[in-house]
């Protein structure tokens, strides 16, 4: 039995200690961007889970990355930039989901402004500011359909196709990633104006209405009126159409994984 080289053992521990911290670090930045893990799971868990996970991860991952390419850990500048590549990594792939259920949330805040509704704000866990209940309330229904429909199983293999395309520790950025973020931001308002268009377009229809109704009869008090008429349509509309935003995310989460495919 040959024995043990203690170098080359130390060093194999070394290399797959600083791989294991890269994929933590991606996976970490990931789950605190990723929405419902982000906010509200406790931080023990959270922690738990992106160790148990990037446990699960290291085998496949070491088979992508080679050993030489890693940073030395006696090289701290070289390590710190690393983790921090790993990081901006991970938080863009949690950022492109988090983006669509951010401008879906502006689209039920766009109702509420509408419809006059302003009074019935309740503080975000997510931005910790004052937000709209009909907006925290779209964002909830479509962060449950993104647990429904898998959407945490999807960005678990984008992550680990981001170790493919961008192995640990050989991170290059470029053009198309910055480009990725306009993309979905632009991608996050239009899903939002979708979702309140139905609204918006009954609660004007509902104020033309009503400035028919007070040319007509001045008499009545088209304050009281207008506001019954405005928050009956708004209810009435929102409670008919509210099953389209899963139909919009469902469908933009794919094109997420096509775009963020196109990247690596």
């Amino acid at each position: 039995m040959e024995p043990v080289n203690i170098s080359e053992l130390t060093q194999w521990f070394v290399d797959h200690l600083i791989l294991g911290v890269l994929i933590l670090t991606r996976l970490s930045l990931l789950l605190m961007a990723m929405p419902a893990v982000g906010v509200g799971v406790p931080k023990r868990v959270r922690a738990i889970l992106a160790i148990l996970v990037t446990t699960l991860l290291m085998p496949a991952v070491a088979n992508l990355t080679s050993s030489e390419a890693l940073p030395r850990i006696d090289n701290l500048i070289d390590l710190t930039i690393a983790i921090a590549r790993e990081g901006m990594i991970g938080m863009l792939i949690g950022a492109t989901v988090q983006l669509i259920i951010t401008g879906m949330q502006l689209g039920g805040e766009a109702i509420t402004s509408t419809g006059g509704m302003q009074l019935g704000d309740a503080i975000d866990p997510t931005t910790a500011s004052s937000m709209p209940s009909i907006a925290r309330l779209v964002g909830l229904l479509v962060t449950s359909i993104m647990l429904a429909v898998g959407g945490h199983r999807l960005v678990l293999n984008l992550l680990l196709d981001s170790f493919k395309a961008l192995p640990a520790g050989q991170i290059e950025f470029s053009d198309s990633m910055m480009t990725l973020v306009v993309d979905q931001l632009t991608a996050g308002m239009i899903a939002g104006i979708r979702v309140a268009a139905p609204v918006v377009a009954a609660l004007l229809l509902a104020n033309l209405v009503t400035g028919l109704v007070s040319r007509t009869l001045p008499q009545i008090n088209v304050l009281a009126i207008g506001l019954s008429i405005n928050a009956l349509s708004m209810l009435i509309v929102l409670a008919l159409t509210i099953g389209s935003a899963g139909l919009i995310f469902q469908d933009e989460l794919a094109q997420v994984a096509v775009r963020l495919g196109k990247l690596w």
